[in-house]
């Protein structure tokens, strides 16, 4: 394909064509081990923090700093009545205080908003099955079998088109212009053939965002709410947010890293867990759906778990901050409320 293109997906986990979810437990963990460094390649490319070398102004600073020591003084003497005296009895609040927001969010009431983010993770699987019906490895085009004229086109001039642009950058033209529209031809072409491969591919995708939703809806408000009761026990547990922290019911910013991390990574656990049975059932064992072999091959593509997590757990974040319960960073807060 032409320059700027993503890579390819990662080859499965095991065999040719691999479950969406392993159900062997070592595999599961190497596909959540591979989706969670892919998270994190995520972060690192989406978050851009603030340039310590930049000037502020120093009166400001100052001024806000004092500002918000006052409200710090305020919410501890407000909440001091209330907040048990040993570490112990913290834990156990802030595991209640989540365990009660998220039941709040995977409720049935708000059904609604959580279809409204399984539509957002949707239209993420929907570019990530774009891109690998799209693209073919150079090195992997001759063991693939194409299906329509179209796909091979367009596997040469992805294979090639490195090579062609280079061409016409070389060659010599009698007007400027005449180099600059053959290179949007090629660009043009390429689109096209990119057009009818997907085509040829939407009604499979359409079927398969179908299990997806379907799946992930049960998962949502019936497996991950049933668990909620051990899920926030282990997250605050293994944070450890509560060692050397006073306040029972809020999370700190300077405690957000530690959260974050655990959180996610109980989250993916849980996450494999409750989708590898349905999904197996919805893609292999249903036959109103008869997938291809390269889509079952693609479901078991740990980009997809990625974005998931990446939806969800930003999700979770923004409404536990609304809460009043979690402190983002300002980072954060703009990665989360410009999605």
């Amino acid at each position: 394909m032409t320059q700027g293109k993503p890579p390819p997906p990662p080859p499965p986990i095991s065999g040719s064509v691999p479950p969406a979810v392993p159900k062997g437990t070592k595999d599961r963990m190497a596909l959540a081990k591979a989706a969670m460094r892919l998270r994190d390649e995520q972060l690192r490319a989406r978050i851009v923090y603030v340039d310590p070398t930049l000037e502020t102004n120093a009166e400001l600073d100052a001024i806000t700093a004092k500002v918000v020591e006052e409200l710090k003084k305020l919410q501890r003497a407000g909440m001091k009545a209330k907040m048990p005296s040993d570490a112990q009895g913290v834990e156990i609040e802030l595991i209640r205080a989540i365990r009660e927001l998220l039941e709040k969010m995977v409720s049935a009431r708000r059904e609604h908003f959580l279809r409204h983010k399984i539509e957002t993770i949707q239209r993420k699987i929907a570019n990530l099955y774009f891109t690998s019906e799209i693209y073919t490895d150079a090195k992997e085009v001759f063991d693939v079998e194409f299906t329509y004229p179209d796909e091979a086109l367009l596997a040469v001039v992805q294979r090639y088109s490195g090579r062609m642009l280079e061409d016409l950058m070389e060659f010599k033209y009698r007007d400027v212009s005449v180099q600059k529209m053959a290179m949007e031809r090629l660009s043009r072409y390429e689109k096209q053939l990119a057009g009818d491969v997907l085509a040829h591919s939407r009604p499979e995708l359409e079927r398969l965002l179908v299990v997806y939703r379907d799946v992930l809806l049960v998962f949502l408000m019936k497996d991950f709410r049933d668990g909620l009761g051990d899920f926030c026990w282990e997250v605050v547990q293994q944070s450890q947010i509560a060692r050397g922290h006073e306040l029972s019911y809020k999370i700190l910013e300077g405690q957000f890293a530690s959260f974050r991390q655990t959180f996610e990574t109980k989250f993916m656990d849980r996450l494999l867990i409750g989708l590898s049975a349905p999904l197996q059932r919805r893609l292999r064992e249903e036959p109103d759906y008869d997938f291809k072999e390269d889509t079952l091959r693609f479901a078991a593509d740990p980009r997809i778990y990625a974005e998931i997590c990446a939806v969800m757990c930003n999700t979770i974040y923004g409404y536990l901050h609304g809460e009043g319960f979690l402190d983002l960073p300002v980072t954060w807060q703009r990665q989360i409320y410009g999605e």
